[in-house]
């Protein structure tokens, strides 16, 4: 028996016992210190170094793909260096935000308002980092030099000092390039602008679209106002609403009209149960129907449809200038840097509403027929109804083809071509939409938009004079509605985004990428193949629409920012081809307003000045016949 037992003391444990009883008192078998474990398979070879040199750079590689900017971030970039499109130099890739204020905003009230704004997105003080590389997307990264105070500028517009000064500066402002080696946003403050109606400051504030997408550049300049929280409440009940809908905990009248008789039956302990289970199945059978079958069929027709239009137009589609000169571009020439803007007035709602009542329907009034004006509210709901998109792009292309009609006669030979056939073949009206695929609840301001072609018929031309029947424009509405309608039920948008969104944050999966000019050097077929195929593809493609024409709803209610009101607001999407024109429609505080910015091309000036004039004179043409609808229903 071992001495510690025979004392009664306790056995030592594997923590308190010292090396010397297991080794004696003998210092030569004492333990040897133990040796960096780093250090001794060095000694022994390479294998550790070499694996930890690999698990590094695959460390190293999870967090760039991790940091890596979106590939539709990306896409911008991209097509910016590989064609003569290149929103760095001419700024054409904007989203812009125009607010007029009834009061005055000192410039230290919009620096400190975008010291909080930053905090919120954070993309605000980072710039783009990693540019041209194949195996590695760029960036955002945070710029050390980031200060507020270098991206607002305060000027002052010259007397009178009015709207059309006002239109003429924000052209200015929108002429712009940008330095991508600092944070992509700026804002202008105007301080001296008067309408007549006391509105005394301007803010223009613009971000690069590879920030964020329209939709997330709104709710940034939202975030600065005193509407934030209730929209933050309202996107939160409205995701909670969806949530219920997909659990089938809705009442069931709103998952369709037809189904309000069972809503007593919804709240009882017997029969509940069994008919929110009946409405989730129903919920869940619609979206696959709808998402799967119904969208692939409607999508693929659309898709053909858009495609023929194309091929059979596309060299034949007039723009809007007077004289469109040979070879303009958005190239560093001399008329990249011009820009033209010019804002509407603003239309109210009540008008747009009475469209919608005297037009929807398989014909005039049929929606109200009967009913009393004020149960009309929720009466146009149904089969053949009429949005607001369909007003607005009714009227838009009534305008356009109103302008295209009234041009000089053309020049060029091709123009003449172009012009007789023309004549014959009327062609369709190619309109660049967005199409927002961001989920409820997504505040974020990242880029979640595709984008589509919407292929407008042009209306007869009888019915392009003031003496239009409302017949004439019913028909026209309702031939513009089924495009629109087609639009919405397409998934290739959501395809194709989702396609450039995986291969374009690795640039050696974006065939775009490999033809940028920085690889001029080291390939000399890349400016070869770039000058003639990738430039005139991707060059005909953008100029071939009217315009991007995009709907952002806004505040229903005036609301303030730096405790100042905002009188109006517009906002512009950014420009496709050269030619075309940015067409922003923002509905706020009961009324709608447009803003349009194109081009500055000599010969051509004031082409958005006048479309928004033809825009406001042909809204008042089908006012006045919604208007006779109405009355004869009273």
């Amino acid at each position: 028996m071992d001495n510690f037992e025979k004392d009664g003391a306790s056995p030592p444990t594997a923590i308190d016992t010292p090396a010397s009883y297991y080794y004696g008192d003998d210092a030569t078998r004492l333990p040897p210190i133990p040796e960096d474990l780093e250090e001794h398979l060095r000694a022994k070879g390479v294998r550790r170094s070499a694996l930890g040199q690999v698990a590094d750079a695959v460390e190293d590689e999870f967090d760039h793909r991790r940091r890596t900017m979106g590939g539709v971030d990306q896409f911008w970039l991209v097509l910016s260096d590989v064609t003569d499109f290149n929103p760095v130099r001419s700024a054409s890739s904007d989203c812009t935000s125009i607010e007029t204020l009834r009061g005055i905003v000192t410039e230290e009230d919009v620096i400190e308002q975008h010291k909080e704004l930053v905090d919120k997105f954070p993309r605000l003080r980072q710039k783009v980092d990693g540019l041209g590389r194949l195996w590695h997307g760029a960036v955002f990264v945070d710029d050390p030099d980031y200060d507020p105070r270098n991206h607002v500028f305060r000027c002052s517009l010259p007397a009178p000092a009015g709207k059309v000064e006002l239109d003429d500066l924000i052209g200015d402002v929108l002429s712009r390039g940008w330095d991508l080696t600092r944070p992509l946003w700026d804002v202008t403050l105007i301080d001296n602008y008067h309408d007549g109606e006391q509105v005394v400051s301007v803010l223009v504030t613009r971000a690069h679209h590879t920030l964020s997408d329209g939709q997330g550049f709104v709710i940034s300049q939202l975030y600065l106002t005193s509407y934030f929280d209730d929209f933050a409440k309202q996107v939160r009940t409205g995701l909670d609403k969806f949530r219920k809908a997909k659990r089938g905990l809705l009442p069931p009248s709103e998952y369709k009209p037809a189904l309000k008789p069972l809503d007593p039956f919804a709240a009882s302990a017997i029969f509940g149960p069994f008919i929110h289970l009946f409405l989730a199945i129903l919920f869940w059978l619609t979206s696959v129907w709808q998402a799967i079958l119904s969208s692939q069929i409607w999508s693929n027709y659309e898709a053909a449809r858009t495609i023929i239009f194309f091929l059979l137009t596309f060299w034949r589609t007039e723009k809007l200038y007077p004289e469109f000169p040979s070879g303009y571009s958005h190239s560093s020439g001399s008329n990249t840097h011009k820009r033209e803007y010019a804002g509407s007035r603003i239309f109210s709602l009540q008008d747009i509403k009475a469209i919608q009542q005297a037009f929807s329907g398989p014909r005039p009034g049929a929606a109200v027929a009967g009913v009393p004006r004020e149960r009309r509210q929720n009466a146009v709901r149904g089969k053949g109804h009429v949005t607001l998109n369909d007003v607005i792009c009714a009227v838009m292309a009534d305008v356009v083809a109103g302008m295209v009609a009234d041009k000089p006669e053309p020049s060029s030979v091709l123009g003449r071509v172009r012009r007789a056939v023309n004549r014959i073949f009327p062609p369709r009206l190619s309109f660049m939409i967005p199409v927002s695929i961001r989920k409820p609840g997504d505040l974020s301001m990242r880029n979640l938009s595709t984008m589509s072609i919407v292929n407008l018929p042009p209306p007869p031309v009888r019915a392009l004079n003031t003496d239009a029947t409302v017949r004439e424009l019913h028909a026209h509405i309702h031939r513009c509605r089924y495009e629109l309608a087609l639009f919405k039920h397409s998934s290739w948008p959501k395809f194709w985004f989702r396609l450039i969104e995986l291969c374009a944050q690795t640039p050696i999966l974006f065939p775009l990428s490999w033809f940028r000019r920085v690889h001029d050097a080291s390939n000399p077929f890349t400016r070869l193949f770039r000058a003639a195929l990738i430039e005139p593809i991707i060059t005909t493609l953008l100029e071939s629409p009217v315009a991007v024409l995009t709907n952002i709803p806004g505040p229903t209610k005036p609301i303030t920012t730096s405790n100042v009101e905002i009188a109006t607001w517009h906002a512009l999407p950014p420009q496709a081809g050269a030619g075309t024109l940015a067409i922003g429609v923002l509905s706020y505080a009961g009324g709608v307003s447009l803003a349009i910015a194109g081009d500055r091309i000599p010969g051509g000036e004031g082409v958005a000045r006048e479309l928004c004039a033809r825009f406001e004179g042909r809204f008042a043409l089908y006012v006045e016949r919604a208007r006779e609808v109405l009355e004869r229903q009273d």
